[in-house]
């Protein structure tokens, strides 16, 4: 009896274009080189580095909404007792 094979989500990508120098190119090469890998797999984690470095990592937490009305512990509120007494 065979089983039914799951099939997988399909990946959509986007096509990024920028120009680097003559310099720059050299030194992504290198690099590449030195450690066996391509300018485009170099891209990737370099911008998936730079991502999870600046909060927009794979687990982003989502900023709580505060609603206009909810009080803050900074919130200053005056004593009743400071009011009678006048201190």
């Amino acid at each position: 009896m065979a089983s039914k094979r799951k099939t997988r989500k399909v990946r959509k990508f986007k096509q990024v274009n920028f120009k680097l120098t003559y310099q720059q190119k050299k030194r992504v090469d290198a690099f590449c080189r030195k450690h066996k890998t391509t300018p485009v797999n170099m891209y990737k984690k370099a911008i998936l580095l730079y991502l999870s470095n600046n909060g927009y990592g794979a687990h982003r937490q989502a900023e709580p909404s505060i609603s206009e009305k909810q009080m803050s512990i900074f919130d200053f509120v005056e004593d009743p007792s400071i009011q009678q007494y006048g201190l």
